[in-house]
């Protein structure tokens, strides 16, 4: 009876992560019908390549430079919330941040605007709906991760139905097109908001010395946040290389369905809670293990189905695919290292609230700088290569683009595991990665030799179910964890029917 107790108390911060996971799933088909509307819609319309690229374009701008500063204060204000800290104040210091970013947007809009060739002051402007509600969102995710990681998946789902029924309005009954998803987005975010808001009990004053805390040990994370934006350059450095909107079309399309990837990211939501109660190395193994079966075995239903996807966005994004794996893959280390990240930022004694901070002492600190450096050589090795090949094909030229983002993934993930296995003096589950990863390689392969030849929805629909229960299959009689991981599903799922 007592062994059973200790089972359950252990798979808890294991079960809000598949059930975060879970809400993904049930909301993928929304998801991807917004994303496909999106693209289809826009890219249909009169100069519809054009109008598409200006979206990504936009959306990657204000994604990879004006909201980066939304989450700064993000994981050390899970980590007081956690302690139960006054975090009001920090909501209203990230809001007004928000305002800055936007007024900048606003100050560069005219120079977008003739870089990438398309005129319409209102479509840019709208940007700014998209920073400022943002910025509110990823504040309050933060104090929610901390206290109750669940409603983080409850919320997502919200949001997915608010931004579809309302881009659907905008589109066909207001025939709007860029402004349109930017406002869609923007009430999917406050809609989200709201739930988070209604929901979570926290310590919401405000208290000044408590926000300077926050902010002054927020420091370690700023220099993370300085290599996405340097990673984000790529995009414009390559505009400004090439002078084609078309190869970043392709680009950003192979990004497009590469990012049902980080839908496993949700896998460890309950990570900072977990280790909030507990520095246990068994919790974050636990974690590694979690996340190499799932998100190894999404990795392979993505790059199975990948040349149908691309090919229903817009037939000419198939010549993509080779971009589309590598980003794919890039985004799988990306959400191992982010876990082993949240691990650090955890359990480093110098962003805890009862600490005095200082940055020489934060192993954080150490491995954003260490990031950075590596953020600067692959930058450096993307532009090189499409300067040098410039003329060649849209399809080269963003498979180029990738190379320097997936270099920065692979050193990202080495530098914060050996850090992580040294600070929880952990045992990094070697067999479960191998296995995994092994399964995970035969799946694929199988599924591009025999599956993946028709793009019609109910034949990949078939080849999904196909890759799946090859995985699955080798998973259950190949991995323990995995066996254990999927007897439990369908004990809660068979909970789930019988209620």
């Amino acid at each position: 009876m007592e062994k059973k107790k200790v089972e359950e108390k252990k798979i808890r911060p294991i079960y809000v992560g598949l059930f975060n996971f879970g809400t993904r799933i049930v909301s993928a088909p929304i998801s991807f019908v917004f994303t496909y509307l999106v693209a289809h819609y826009l890219s249909n319309l009169q100069n519809g390549q054009i109008i598409f690229a200006t979206w990504q374009s936009m959306f990657v701008l204000i994604m990879g430079y004006f909201t980066l500063p939304a989450d700064i204060f993000s994981l050390v204000t899970s980590r007081f919330s956690v302690e139960n800290r006054p975090v009001g104040g920090i909501l209203l210091l990230n809001l007004i941040t928000g305002a800055i970013s936007s007024l900048i947007y606003v100050v560069l809009t005219p120079y977008l605007m003739s870089t990438i060739g398309y005129f319409n002051t209102y479509a840019f402007y709208s940007g700014i709906i998209v920073i400022l509600t943002f910025y509110v969102l990823r504040i309050t995710t933060a104090i929610t991760r901390g206290l109750s990681p669940r409603m983080i998946g409850i919320s997502g789902v919200i949001f997915q139905i608010s931004r579809l029924v309302i881009v659907l309005v905008l589109f066909y009954v207001f025939k709007l097109n860029i402004l349109a998803v930017s406002l869609a987005y923007g009430i999917g975010y406050l809609a989200q908001t709201l739930v988070y808001s209604n929901f979570i009990k926290s310590n919401l004053k405000v208290d000044f010395k408590t926000t300077v805390e926050i902010a002054k040990k927020s420091l370690t994370t700023i220099i993370s946040f300085l290599q996405l934006i340097l990673e984000a350059t790529i995009v414009w450095i390559t505009l400004a290389i090439t002078n084609d909107a078309i190869t970043v079309a392709y680009f950003e399309s192979a990004i497009i369905i590469s990012n049902i990837v980080t839908w496993t990211y949700s896998l460890y939501d309950g990570l900072i809670a977990k280790l909030s109660e507990t520095k246990s190395a068994e919790v974050v193994e636990n974690f590694v293990k979690l996340y190499f079966v799932v998100s190894a075995f999404f990795l392979s239903l993505v790059i199975i189905e990948g040349r149908g996807l691309l090919y229903h966005l817009r037939p000419e994004y198939m010549q993509a695919f080779i971009t589309f794996i590598i980003i794919s893959i890039s985004s799988f280390l990306r959400g191992l290292n982010t876990l082993f990240y949240q691990a650090v930022v955890m359990i480093d004694r110098a962003l805890g609230s009862e600490e005095r901070f200082d940055i020489k002492k934060s192993y954080t600190a150490k491995l954003n700088a260490s990031n950075t450096i590596f953020a600067i050589i692959g930058v450096g090795i993307s532009v090189i290569l499409v300067y040098i090949y410039k003329g060649s094909s849209p399809a080269l030229l963003s498979s180029l683009m990738t190379i320097g983002v997936t270099v920065n993934s692979v050193w990202m993930t080495i530098s914060s595991a050996r850090i992580c296995k040294s600070l929880y003096s952990m045992k990094i589950p070697v067999k479960d990665i191998v296995t995994s990863t092994f399964i995970s390689i035969f799946t694929t392969l199988v599924g591009i030799m025999f599956f993946s030849s028709n793009f019609s929805y109910l034949y990949m629909l078939v080849s999904a179910l196909i890759g799946s229960s090859i995985f699955i299959s080798l998973s259950y009689v190949s991995s323990p964890f995995a066996r254990y991981i999927i007897k439990r599903g369908l004990v809660e799922i068979r909970k789930i029917l019988m209620q």
